[in-house]
């Protein structure tokens, strides 16, 4: 980006750049002024003050947009809009919006830049090790506007609080290292500082409300290794640059991909000989894969795995490394060599009463992962789009089309196998 701005200004050109944050605008700057760019021809704002001041800025011939998978926000439209003759290119390490809609009216291309797999083998992302230990009942998420409830997350971590799992964890795999942690809510994040204060690690809380005086004073802190832990809601997810964090600990699950791989980048700025941790204590690897899987980005808003990328996640449940499966070593885990039970095929579960929602996960060359009543099976893919169909059909079995339907119906539910000799007989569903 400083590249494209230096050789725009070189020619007298005005460019324009904003974003949604501040700090990232700061950032930019610095990164502007040490590459050579005529700041003088540089307009740099937050989306509210460019908006703002539209009728007063000169024309700008190059527009320049970070963390651009914002873009059909309402003001970032304004201002495109405002300038529509300009050249505008937008800058993004995750194309896609949560409700899932592409940008093809916005942009005439894609250029794919990288994959992180690449950027870690060639030393510009530091290598991870990935623990999941799930603290949250899944089973107990709801959704609103395509993103969990900040309520249906306090109901799945359960109101005892799971304080000491997550400490544990912590000073087993990463203890003293300096980490960010992802909480849903203001009111979660300070209970974990507090735990943490109480272990004895300098730590803080910051979220959209914290005044922003008191906010870069904390994150000056933690530059300054004077914090361990830094505990945020809906910050540090995009374009800040904390270069001395080690550890990230994912405290909110997100239906995201775009907020999960935000989560996790911010642990991996390089550092000679860094490895960086990533604990999963809510399940998001299991709706996005591991962060540096292989995708394929296009203009129309979905996301289509590449065939190498097609692999299964598992998780040791001695040291809870998360790998994939082709990693295993003579069938054992490459961290602590504990060998690995293959899952148990569905007729092998034993379904519990309780009723929960059935979640699609990770692909696997013609297999795929579902969670019935909180247990994680491994099924055919075609066993799976039945699950997935009977799933719209609600509580009206009525609707199940032949066996199949009504034997998924009944697992979905929790219903007891008698139930599906009745309800065979009265929709004379034999096969």
């Amino acid at each position: 980006m400083s590249y494209i701005a230096k050789n725009a200004t070189d020619k007298d050109k005005t460019v324009l750049f904003f974003s949604h944050r501040k700090e990232i605008n700061e950032q930019v700057h610095e990164t502007f002024r040490r590459g050579g760019v005529n700041l003088g021809k540089v307009i740099i704002g937050t989306v509210g003050s460019i908006v703002r001041k539209l009728e007063r800025l000169p024309q700008v011939d190059v527009i320049l947009v970070d963390e651009a998978h914002h873009i059909k926000a309402k003001q970032y439209q304004t201002i495109l809009n405002y300038f529509s003759n300009a050249t505008q290119l937008f800058f993004t390490g995750t194309p896609i919006r949560l409700d899932g809609s592409g940008f093809h009216d916005l942009a005439d291309d894609l250029v794919v830049g990288k994959s992180i797999r690449w950027l870690q083998d060639h030393g510009n992302i530091a290598e991870f090790d990935y623990y999941s230990i799930n603290l949250l009942d899944m089973a107990k998420l709801k959704k609103r506007s395509g993103e969990f409830t900040n309520h249906s997350i306090d109901v799945a971590f359960g109101f005892n609080g799971t304080y000491g799992d997550y400490i544990d964890h912590y000073e087993r795999l990463a203890k003293g290292k300096q980490a960010i942690v992802y909480t849903h809510s203001v009111e979660y994040a300070e209970r974990v500082a507090k735990r943490f204060l109480e272990q004895g690690y300098q730590s803080a809380v910051v979220s959209g409300k914290t005044p922003q005086s008191e906010r870069e004073n904390h994150m000056q802190a933690f530059r300054e290794g004077k914090l361990t832990i830094m505990v945020n809601v809906n910050l540090f997810t995009e374009g800040i640059d904390l270069p001395n964090v080690d550890v990230c600990i994912m405290l909110r699950p997100t239906d995201s991909l775009s907020l999960y791989l935000q989560f996790a980048m911010r642990a991996l700025n390089p550092r000679e000989g860094k490895k960086a941790i990533l604990i999963d204590h809510v399940g998001n690897h299991i709706r996005h894969g591991l962060p540096n899987d292989d995708r394929e980005w296009t203009l129309d808003g979905t996301k289509k795995k590449k065939q190498s990328s097609e692999r299964s996640t598992v998780t040791c449940e001695k040291c809870f490394a998360t790998f994939w499966r082709d990693q295993l070593v003579d069938g054992c885990c490459p961290y602590c060599k504990a060998e690995i039970v293959k899952k148990k095929n569905i007729q092998d579960i034993e379904i519990e009463q309780d009723k929960s929602d059935v979640q699609l996960t990770k692909i696997n060359q013609g297999m795929e992962f579902i969670t019935i009543q909180g247990k994680e099976i491994e099924v055919k893919t075609e066993e799976a789009k039945v699950y997935r169909r009977v799933k719209t059909y609600g509580k009206r079995y009525t609707k199940c089309q032949n066996l199949s339907e009504l034997k998924a119906f009944r697992l979905l539910n929790g219903y007891q196998p008698g139930w599906l000799w009745h309800k065979q007989k009265e929709l004379n569903l034999w096969r």
